[in-house]
């Protein structure tokens, strides 16, 4: 009996040292012919047990061994594995392919990335690029970006005296004179906050006590070591409402900036001085509600600022056009020589069923403008983000 005991521990023994866990394989590929000096890639990874508290996922760059930190954001257990959506930077150069293995290591044994991105407030995010400010829960403003400080502009201030720079999406009840937003939601709606290791999540999303009838989500994403955010939003009409206004992408600001540029739908760029008898071309001639990016810059002091459009769909939940009615993309002279943009939805009184819906998703760019070409930061940086990284995981 002693002998089979001895037996069945030494075959236990050999079986556990035998059968370690098997990790996936990240392949990242450049396909646009386009250098990536800075992205990063967000694949969902499946691994047989659940992490300790003292262990962390790398990704081990192929090119010099280099353990790069892996930010596992969430999990779910689906049987009997777990998924993990994990974040990590990378740099390709045009056409280049890379295989990042995932490895499990000690917490103790890694460097931690050390930016510190939210305030201690919760009321900023900041990177090397640019310090984003909240607009706080006791004005009743709901969380939407306020201003923007530009870091590498003897920190301009980019803002709307009166009002939060962001203000979208929005819309405006028929006969009401009043426009309702992301700042107007009740205050047990969500306001979440998420600190990652390169990343800091913000999400809200509720109703407002004027037009309970529609609910809006909106999703910030700001990235370390990035020039831009992420906003993503949507417009779910819960029940039938009359409207006379709905927009979204809107960016609002003071005197700021000396002109506008967008790409127009063939490819060519349009300039115009924000500050002369040129804008008014467009009150015949719109910028489309689809231009795939637009921007103000200031031509004396070098800063430009705009949005990219990444994602724009205005289905409703069985996947049919919602309703609109002229849309388009509005250059706006406001008072006290401000200026603003925004994409109009419709601008006419209309019913809106129930199961409308109206989804963005921008990336806003703070970006060097020269004289020769000011666009072309903006151009670069969107025909990036329109073409993303081949990313696929491969499950040993």
């Amino acid at each position: 009996m002693k002998n089979l005991i001895n037996c069945v521990v030494f075959i236990l023994l050999i079986s556990g040292c035998s059968t370690s866990e098997k990790m996936p394989v990240v392949i990242v590929s450049e396909t646009a012919g386009l250098d990536r000096p800075l992205e990063y890639v967000n694949p969902t990874i499946s691994l047989d047990s659940e992490l300790l508290e003292n262990e962390m996922l790398v990704a081990i760059d192929p090119e010099d061994g280099t353990a790069i930190p892996v930010d596992d954001t969430a999990f779910v257990k689906n049987e009997n594995r777990f998924e993990y959506s994990i974040i990590f930077p990378i740099t390709l150069m045009a056409n280049q392919t890379k295989k990042f293995n995932i490895s499990i290591k000690e917490k103790s044994k890694i460097g931690l990335p050390i930016q510190q991105m939210l305030s201690e407030d919760n009321l900023a995010v900041e990177n090397k690029y640019y310090k984003a400010t909240f607009s706080t829960e006791d004005d009743k403003r709901g969380g939407q970006v306020n201003g923007i400080e530009l870091k590498n502009f003897k920190n301009q201030l980019l803002k709307r005296s009166h009002i939060a720079m962001h203000w979208a999406p929005n819309f405006s009840k028929s006969n009401s004179g009043l426009y309702f937003n992301l700042e107007d939601l009740r205050p047990d709606s969500k306001n979440h906050l998420e600190v990652e290791k390169y990343r800091v999540v913000k999400e809200r999303s509720g109703s407002t006590d004027s037009v309970p009838e529609i609910l809006i989500e909106g999703r910030y994403e700001f990235y370390d070591n990035l020039p831009y955010f992420l906003f993503e939003s949507v417009i779910s009409v819960q029940k039938e409402v009359e409207l006379n206004l709905l927009r979204n992408d809107e960016m609002t600001m003071d005197s700021l900036f000396t002109h506008l540029a967008y790409a127009k739908k063939d490819g060519t760029i349009k300039r115009l001085n924000l500050y002369s008898d040129e804008l008014d071309v467009l009150e015949e001639n719109h910028v489309t509600d689809d231009a795939a990016w637009l921007a103000f810059y200031n031509l004396e002091k070098g800063y430009g600022f705009g949005s990219i459009r990444l994602q724009y769909d205005n289905s409703n939940t069985k996947g049919e056009p919602s309703p609109t009615h002229n849309p388009y993309t509005k250059i706006t002279k406001s008072s006290n020589n401000g200026r603003y943009w925004n994409r109009v939805l419709s601008d006419t009184i209309q019913t809106f069923p129930v199961g409308s819906q109206y989804y963005e998703k921008n990336a806003y760019l703070v970006f060097p403008v020269g004289s020769e070409k000011p666009e072309k930061v903006i151009e670069s940086y969107a025909e990036r983000l329109n073409q993303p990284l081949s990313v696929q995981v491969i499950e040993n």
